[in-house]
């Protein structure tokens, strides 16, 4: 197929996306907008609450019992000197910092990215009058739209700073938990537990009409806060142009990688030349066997 027609239809599927979204009933909690919405809002602590003990499947004294939205800090990135925001930064009565942060591009340096934002968090206490041994835990919750670790790794894993031959932990301080949503497979009539329903939602309440029958109140609330037509028209547009713009950037990516991938064959080809023309085989079967133009040939040859 030849590179054209790969565009085409790269082109066509983003279209369809396109269209589908403007149908649908909720929006996609995956996406920026939405999930600040959703978890960052300090009318909606109890779902996000809700949320975290879920996914960090906290139980009995273990519980996260009240949370306080933080003003989400800035980080510098020093390669382009942007600014990233953190998407939910809370606190709860302990004093205990927790990021969530929603992941839908493959960065090749994500987990650092993410260690970075915990030990950022970590070590910015100490610039907010707090010495060294009243410095509070801080746990990274990160959801990422796409694999991260092995096959072998559940789709929720948590990540803990362990003595090898005790594996006690003596470094509490610092902690992960991350979801991979596509190794998430069961379908709704499958979804048992508030976890299930939770990352069930963020992996599908875009492509639904309804939320699950069985849900507990707080995933239905989640449901309402995403439906489309709760939403006032600037928040609408906010959502779209963010939406928009990760679609162009997935777009641009298989762009490059075709584009590569056409660039990488035309220099085998061009070094299957050189090499058959050392040979003495002639312009014309060089030309047959590689697909490279007589004229390319002989510029190669003169060369």
């Amino acid at each position: 197929m030849c590179l054209l027609v790969k565009e085409r239809a790269c082109r066509r599927s983003f279209n369809q996306l396109r269209n589908f979204a403007t149908v649908s009933r909720f929006f996609d909690p995956k996406n920026d907008v939405a999930f600040k919405k959703l978890f960052g809002e300090k009318h909606n602590q109890q779902i996000l609450l809700s949320f975290l003990n879920s996914i960090l499947r906290r139980k009995g004294d273990d519980m996260i019992q009240e949370v306080s939205l933080l003003p989400q800090e800035q980080f510098p990135q020093f390669e382009d000197t942007r600014k990233t925001i953190l998407d939910v930064l809370c606190r709860d009565k302990k004093g205990h910092r927790y990021i969530v942060e929603m992941q839908n591009k493959r960065l090749g340096s994500f987990i650092q990215r993410m260690e970075y934002y915990a030990s950022r968090t970590y070590s910015d206490q100490l610039f907010k009058n707090v010495n060294y041994f009243e410095l509070k835990q801080v746990i990274l919750l990160a959801i990422a739209n796409h694999n991260i670790f092995p096959s072998e790794v559940k789709y929720v894993s948590f990540y803990y700073n362990r003595e090898e031959e005790t594996n006690k932990c003596f470094l509490p301080n610092l902690s992960y938990a991350f979801v991979e949503l596509p190794k998430f497979t069961k379908c709704r009539e499958q979804l048992e537990t508030t976890e299930d329903y939770w990352v069930h939602l963020l992996k599908e309440a875009s492509e639904e009409q309804e939320p699950p029958e069985r849900a507990p109140n707080e995933i239905q609330e989640a449901y309402g806060i995403l439906e489309r037509h709760r939403w006032n028209p600037e928040d609408n547009l906010l959502y779209e142009k963010t939406r928009m713009a990760l679609l162009d950037d997935e777009y641009a990516i298989r762009t490059a990688k075709d584009e590569g991938r056409s660039e990488g064959r035309k220099e085998r080809n061009e070094e299957i030349a050189r090499e058959a023309l050392k040979d003495g085989l002639s312009v014309e079967r060089i030309s047959k066997i590689t697909g490279l133009s007589i004229s390319i040939i002989k510029e190669l040859n003169n060369q």
